[in-house]
């Protein structure tokens, strides 16, 4: 729901829209005008510009909220708040550059419709949270030895996966590696990376874990989580010689 939302054209019945302004395109960008050369510029192909415009306006505030979290690394609320102030910059301008479109003149959009957006896309992104599972895994490529390789996913819905898993057992030995963990920049900071880790304790109980050094940015997530979990998460490098 949230990249329909922020990426796909609106449908024309969301919401009810408010009455146009008086019509002045000069903010959209050239590439707008072309779109609409040669069309007779009635109230619908103005009505879905703006739409379009104020769409676009939202998403890009998204967007630059995203780009913040490697170094605010915001919970789903406070990522919200801060979605929202952005926004608020945004509309209290006369005028901004937005991705895409270039310069869009504020004055000549609906901002009822960017507050409605904002708060649909959000509350999308607050349930698609709640939602998020883990998928059953599968194993990756031929054994060796005595280890197995798996992968799957954190996901949720239409908005399918937000990132994958990656890891070995050696269960002669007793340990699990996590190879790989990632998520998509929009989102991170949700809860996901702990609900995978619950996730390998859960399917293979009784390993002890470790994970590669390669990842020094984020070994501070790791030695949280392990004096949170009961499973047993070691610091050495090599616990085990076949992983």
């Amino acid at each position: 729901m949230l990249v329909r939302l922020l990426w796909k054209p609106l449908p024309e019945s969301w919401p009810q829209a408010a009455p146009l302004r008086p019509a002045r395109l000069r903010g959209l960008v050239a590439r707008i005008r072309g779109m609409a050369a040669g069309v007779s510029r009635d109230g619908d192909v103005e009505r879905r510009l703006r739409r379009g415009a104020m769409q676009a306006i939202v998403r890009e505030s998204f967007q630059e909220t995203v780009a913040e979290q490697d170094g605010e690394h915001r919970g789903p609320a406070l990522f919200a708040e801060a979605w929202k102030a952005r926004l608020a910059a945004f509309l209290a301008q006369e005028s901004a550059e937005v991705t895409g479109w270039g310069e869009i003149i504020i004055a000549e959009l609906d901002t009822d419709l960017g507050w409605s957006l904002y708060e649909a896309a959000s509350r999308a992104r607050a349930e698609a949270i709640a939602r998020a599972v883990a998928t059953p895994g599968r194993r990756r490529g031929a054994d060796d030895g005595p280890t197995v390789s798996y992968e799957f996913s954190i996901a949720a819905g239409e908005e399918g996966s937000f990132g994958r898993v990656r890891y070995g057992v050696c269960e002669p030995c007793g340990v699990g590696l996590l190879k790989r963990i990632s998520f998509s920049p929009e989102w991170q900071c949700c809860g996901f990376g702990t609900l995978a880790l619950r996730e390998l304790g859960t399917r293979h109980p009784g390993l002890t874990w470790y994970t590669t050094g390669q990842y020094a940015h984020t070994q501070g997530f790791y030695q949280r989580y392990r004096r949170r979990s009961t499973s047993p998460w070691t610091a050495d490098q090599r616990p085990c010689p076949h992983l």
